[in-house]
């Protein structure tokens, strides 16, 4: 699956309606360079609690599934949710996460987690020169 920061705003925007009621503004979408963390959220708060400056994170090191990227994007999603409607600022994984995360999964046959087994993750290559001269040109 091709991604960059316009199939994750088409899949936000997709997710959004269906999940969340439509209700959360859009974050600004970076790809990150981590094999440790798939996808993060942040935001940050003035002195009466107002988030500014949201953005939602995706490691582009992995070829995800449809279903692998939806569940980790829907995954933070319930972190923006939480934050949003006051619910959780601190952003964890606490019994909110696990209530919304076990609803959806129920619900619509989602797997969001609090955490997530890497395992069944398949990396993109890493195309450096070492890779190039090892594996293609000879």
């Amino acid at each position: 699956m091709i991604l960059d920061e316009f199939t994750l705003m088409a899949l936000f925007t997709e997710y959004n309606k269906k999940y969340f009621d439509n209700i959360l503004p859009y974050p600004e979408f970076k790809l990150r360079k981590s094999y440790n963390t798939f996808g993060y959220f942040s935001c940050n708060y003035d002195k009466n609690y107002n988030m500014y400056n949201c953005v939602l994170e995706i490691s582009k090191r992995y070829d995800y599934t449809k279903k692998q990227l939806r569940d980790i994007i829907v995954h933070e999603m319930i972190h923006y949710y939480l934050a949003y409607t006051g619910k959780d600022i601190k952003m964890k994984h606490g019994k909110e996460f696990k209530d919304m995360a076990n609803e959806l999964n129920r619900k619509y046959g989602l797997h969001i987690t609090a955490t997530i087994d890497s395992r069944p993750y398949k990396t993109k290559p890493s195309f450096t020169l070492g890779y190039l001269v090892n594996h293609i040109l000879f």
